[in-house]
């Protein structure tokens, strides 16, 4: 799949991210993310950008130290994130397609309610998502991998950031520490009701 574009919105009505990627030749995966699994997966993507970017650049062999790594990855995010853009609002369907074109959905019109991401890191090469979901009563699971480089990765990261400050699933946990743009001496509203996912 050559990715066009990538989009990560919280849709407050169903307490959901919904992450869309699109290709430049009209495929579309859409994808929920719940709650739990946001912020079972949070730390362990953070890590496996830091794990992947320390091993992309091969003059960094002496980096054994997670502070080190992390300071590399967040230079290259920073770096990355200082060219992306995220001002061009999503398109349904690429500009490589006839206009009024709707995308090619090949899971289906309603987005895969992932219950499992698997991350594998290729030597010199892209980071592989794997997102499938697999839910009771279902007899065969839907699923499907991306291969994202580094721009892509960071791009994602920065998307999924912004999609949980909107969600505020973080208010009042470790995950504050973890988000750089939310501050964990931010007071937690004592009135605002709290829910499981």
């Amino acid at each position: 799949m050559n990715i066009h574009q990538l989009s990560a919105r919280y849709h407050q009505e169903q307490d959901r991210i919904l992450v869309r990627i699109n290709s430049n030749d009209g495929t579309e995966m859409r994808l929920w993310l719940t709650r739990r699994l946001t912020l079972a997966l949070w730390p362990t993507l953070n890590k496996a950008v830091v794990e992947h970017v320390a091993r992309q650049d091969g003059s960094t062999a002496h980096l054994r130290d997670e502070a080190s790594k992390k300071m590399l990855a967040d230079f290259q995010r920073e770096a990355v994130l200082r060219d992306a853009d995220f001002s061009t609002p999503y398109q349904d369907a690429p500009d490589t397609t006839a206009p009024g074109a709707l995308p090619t959905l090949p899971l289906g019109s309603a987005p895969l309610l992932v219950t499992e991401v698997r991350i594998t890191p290729v030597a010199n090469g892209p980071l592989k998502i794997a997102f499938n979901e697999q839910l009771e009563g279902q007899a065969n699971g839907r699923g499907f991998q991306v291969e994202l480089a580094p721009p892509l990765v960071h791009g994602l990261v920065q998307l999924l950031e912004r999609a949980l400050h909107q969600s505020a699933w973080g208010e009042g946990s470790e995950l504050l520490g973890t988000l750089p743009l939310q501050t964990s001496d931010a007071p937690v509203a004592a009135d605002r009701p709290k829910y499981l996912n």
